[in-house]
């Protein structure tokens, strides 16, 4: 099971100049020109780089990974006949959202995420009924309203892990009961922002726009609906960006493995956690507003584990369960049923924050075994070990150091807007990061290519 040994898979094919500059990605001290370089062939480049290629402009884009995506990574290298997306899995709120039109433009058809098609096991596999899971959640909801009033009356911010402990101090609840307090804490709120309450802000944690409509699932990848945005675009994989020189002329671009480009623009799409990381060497360095932003906002982490079986052996109509493994336990908690979506016996396993950390140092022969044993424990029986596992590495990936970004304490959504301001007219950011609605969701990473491509043809209209 340890795929180790695995070459990855080159799994999208591409035409065109994207083609051709895949000749160059093991060049050393080579050089060119253009008009724009982009900083990363995830979502949010490839939207900048397709908006500003249909404005006539001339676009290198400078990808780390041999691959298109970023942290969106539609894997086919397993036993599974189905895609699976070891990033980004949903579209989350499809009304008005430009990804699903992408979707179902083309010609992909959007599956519903029933979160109603759910249970929570204790251990031993007995089931919560949906009459005390309903008390539960009333107790969940009226301690999150009492927490965010705590929080209020705060003359700084603090975490919410201490404004949400003051509320069940407040409201007096049993022990029993804050420990349900705090499974649910940790599946609805650790798990939606990967991040644990003492890292999230008790001000602005749930900070962002609704997403409404519902989110979806779609069956064959989710690479192959950003495939267009591609073709033909001059991409460079394998070009990881270690420095940027620039000034109100333009900017000069060296990678770690020695090409050099030089243009009149940048536009930087790579995961906080890099600008966190200090990989890139900026000459002059960053304003300091902007580097305060990188240290405030947060990159949280979010593992998964995709297990593939012989046979279903579980509810094949759950959208979703919940395994409450007692108060100290924070893996293994959250698992989706993948055979409503499709046809196969699999379950993809979540952890988030601490837990996906400790989990992804585990060996796949390990992270399978733990996965069972959690699995038994929900089910009150025996599970079979899977035939085949996925597992995402993205606190440990060089190139994301972690899974997406949240409102760390201390952070503010002014934080994002000051994150995505343009630097002397030539540095220009996107990615999921800098968006103040949509944040952690492709919506917001693709949203922000559009808006930075058009801040660099507000600066200047005429390409070179």
């Amino acid at each position: 099971m340890n795929r180790s040994n695995l070459k990855r898979r080159g799994f999208v094919k591409l035409c065109g100049g994207a083609m051709a500059s895949m000749l160059l990605n093991n060049s050393y001290g080579a050089s060119c020109s253009t008009d724009c370089i982009i900083v990363g062939a995830g979502v949010s480049g490839l939207a900048a780089a397709d908006y500003l290629r249909r404005k006539g402009w001339n676009v290198t884009i400078l990808e780390a990974r041999e691959r298109i995506g970023g942290r969106v990574w539609s894997r086919t290298d397993w036993l599974g006949k189905t895609p699976m997306e070891m990033g980004a899995s949903w579209i989350h709120g499809i009304s008005e959202n430009p990804i699903a039109e992408l979707a179902q433009k083309a010609g992909f058809h959007l599956m519903p995420f029933d979160y109603d098609k759910s249970v929570v096991f204790n251990s031993g596999g007995s089931v919560i009924s949906k009459e005390e899971m309903l008390k539960i959640r009333s107790n969940f909801k009226r301690n999150l309203k009492s927490a965010n009033s705590w929080a209020e009356k705060q003359v700084v911010d603090l975490s919410l892990r201490k404004s949400f402990s003051a509320a069940e101090r407040e409201l007096s609840w049993s022990p029993e009961e804050i420990a349900q307090l705090d499974f649910l804490a940790h599946t609805e709120i650790e798990h939606e922002f990967a991040a644990s309450l003492e890292q999230l802000s008790a001000f602005w944690w749930d900070e962002g726009k609704d997403l409404i409509g519902g989110d979806a699932f779609i069956k064959g990848g989710l690479n192959t609906i950003f495939e267009p945005l591609a073709r033909g675009q001059d991409i460079r994989f394998g070009q990881a960006v270690n420095r940027v020189v620039h000034d109100s002329t333009g900017v000069h671009v060296t990678t770690e493995k020695g090409l050099e480009v030089t243009a009149q623009k940048l536009i930087l799409t790579v995961p906080l956690g890099i600008l966190k990381g200090g990989s890139i060497v900026f000459e002059p360095s960053l304003p300091d507003d902007k580097n305060r932003a990188i240290r405030r906002i947060g990159f949280g982490n979010y593992q998964k584990t995709v297990l593939l079986y012989e046979d279903i052996f579980w509810n094949k109509d759950l959208h979703l369960f919940d395994w409450n493994g007692g108060s100290k336990r924070k893996d293994w908690a959250e698992w989706v049923n993948l055979y409503p979506f499709t046809g196969e016996p699999a379950l993809i396993a979540f952890n988030t924050a601490d837990a996906a950390y400790a989990v992804e140092s585990m060996s796949d022969d390990d992270i399978a075994k733990a996965a069972t044993e959690a699995l038994s424990s929900a089910l009150g029986r025996q599970a079979p070990p899977p035939k085949d596992i996925l597992v995402s590495r993205w606190g440990h990936d060089p190139h994301s150091l972690g899974a997406y970004s949240f409102m760390g304490v201390d952070a503010t959504p002014r934080d994002r807007v000051t994150l995505g301001k343009p630097v002397g007219g030539t540095l220009f950011f996107a990615g999921e990061a800098v968006s103040k609605n949509y944040p952690a969701t492709m919506r917001g990473a693709y949203e922000s290519g559009f808006a930075a491509a058009k801040q660099c043809l507000g600066n200047n209209n005429s390409p070179s």
